[in-house]
């Protein structure tokens, strides 16, 4: 009796793994006719199908984060726009960073 009783597990184990293997196939097969769709899309389309995606890992965006750092964003492009901030050229700043960083 104890031996039907094992098989029986073992059969139902069986089952579900093959379920599994079979079912990830499916999702396998699925991702990539997604990708080689998505692969077709223009490039511009395609970085902002990356960029949603990225984004989706991170979860559902934090209301506060995102206003502050639009208060932010705003405030700085206010001071560049009155002056009060100085624009450096690109090979001015990285100058001034190694400067820095040598001490």
């Amino acid at each position: 009796m104890l031996s039907l009783v094992m098989e029986c597990r073992l059969g139902h184990h069986l089952f579900i793994l093959s379920l599994k293997v079979l079912g990830d196939a499916m999702e396998t097969a699925q991702l990539e006719r997604i990708t080689s769709a998505a692969m077709t899309l223009p490039e511009k389309e395609r970085a902002k199908l990356a960029h949603d995606l990225v984004a989706s890992l991170d979860g559902p965006a934090d209301i506060s984060v995102v206003e502050a750092w639009d208060v932010e964003i705003c405030c700085r492009i206010n001071d560049i726009k009155s002056g009060k901030t100085e624009l450096l050229d690109v090979d001015d700043a990285i100058s001034r960073a190694r400067a820095r960083i040598r001490g």
